[in-house]
């Protein structure tokens, strides 16, 4: 998930458009979470399954993520302190929400509340690789998602793996030898989890290892790179406007025969959501389309999307002796009423949490960001 500080474009100040982006991204991914487990059988079921493709809001949580974060390595990588502002702001960011929570549920909740503490359990005996980042490769190397509610958490681990590296990249090549090497990523990466599918290796794998996700995080870094140049954004503005309606048709196309051919047809994902940046940053104020991109709907769950990543899916089993979907839906006498309902409920209930995570736990942290301030950034 992309947790990275209000977005810029190049040289200048702060674009709400990607805001809204990030926002789109987590509401795709929230609706997706709370729908898992409904029947296409029921009434209202086939509408229900559009909404299982909100997973793809993690593809563009990654393409908005590498877009952002190359972007302020590669205005920054003059500073002195490149390496070490840009680590203690992610550090700073990510770390006491997810730590504190870690913290809360593995050495908190045995002593305060054994019936909380046995909602996890699934996670709490693997809980090692959940405080060294390496949840991802646990499930890659098992293939079975074992980690209970906390299996969402692969993504975070995806991310941190590149925040560890790619400044290292960044800063050692120039603008173009930088996109020659995100291309050869993507390539790399692509071709590497075909060949794993093709060769019989497990879904997991191909979903969660770093390896086999990276491509979407580069094809945003490519992005960032690219509109750095002479005339970059100018120049890529139609040819994201040709991508942002092919990619919809090809992927329209692949809905209808359900078919994912071994992911090789991933990177339309791709294609779609960094032509979606690419638009979403061009577009004058006066332009009725920047008004979706301006939503202060969106932006307010842009703002607070870190927090409702982290919770929604541990949420679930606290409300659970509350209400379900299907509880819901017996007191509305439908099963998709019963569904929406939840969806909106959960949904509510993890904003909530978010917005107070936020403001009465993760603000001081992020005050601290100001000492490790680059001098060409607001």
């Amino acid at each position: 998930i992309c947790v990275l500080e209000p977005a810029s474009s190049r040289n200048g100040p702060h674009v709400p458009a990607l805001d809204a982006i990030r926002g789109l991204a987590i509401l795709m991914v929230t609706a997706y979470r709370f729908n898992r487990g409904h029947s296409p059988l029921v009434a209202g079921g086939s509408l229900l399954s559009i909404l299982d493709s909100g997973f793809r809001g993690v593809d563009l949580f990654f393409v908005l993520s590498g877009f952002l974060i190359s972007g302020i390595l590669y205005e920054t990588k003059g500073n002195p302190h490149y390496f070490q502002n840009f680590y203690m702001r992610r550090t700073l960011r990510i770390f006491p929400l997810y730590y504190g929570v870690l913290t809360l549920v593995f050495v908190v909740l045995p002593f305060a509340s054994p019936w909380a503490h046995s909602l996890y359990r699934d996670g709490a005996s693997h809980q090692i690789w959940l405080w060294t980042y390496g949840t991802n490769l646990y499930q890659a190397s098992t293939g079975q998602w074992t980690f209970g509610r906390f299996e969402h958490f692969w993504s975070l681990a995806v991310e941190e793996h590149f925040y560890l590296v790619w400044p290292i990249v960044v800063y050692c090549l120039s603008r173009v030898a930088a996109m020659r090497a995100c291309v050869f990523i993507i390539g790399a990466s692509l071709s590497a989890r075909v060949a794993w599918l093709a060769c019989g290796g497990n879904d997991a794998a191909a979903e969660v290892f770093t390896l086999f996700r990276v491509d979407s995080l580069v094809a945003g870094s490519w992005i960032a790179l690219f509109v750095r140049g002479p005339n970059g954004l100018k120049r890529l503005v139609p040819i994201a406007w040709i991508g942002l309606i092919a990619s919809a048709i090809g992927l329209a196309g692949l809905a209808f025969l359900n078919r994912r051919f071994l992911t090789v047809t991933d990177p339309l994902f791709f294609c779609l959501f960094g032509s979606l940046i690419v638009v979403a940053i061009s577009l004058r104020p006066e332009n009725p389309v920047s008004q979706v991109f301006n939503s202060p709907f969106l932006r307010f769950f842009g703002k607070y999307s870190y927090g409702m990543y982290v919770f929604q899916n541990l949420l679930i089993p606290v409300f659970a002796p509350v209400f379900t979907a299907e509880r819901l839906g017996e007191g509305l006498h439908s099963a998709a009423a019963g569904r929406i309902a939840y969806i909106v409920l959960m949904s509510s209930i993890t904003t909530a949490f978010a917005v107070l995570s936020y403001h009465a736990y993760e603000k001081p942290f992020l005050q601290l960001k100001a000492f490790f301030a680059d001098p060409c950034r607001t």
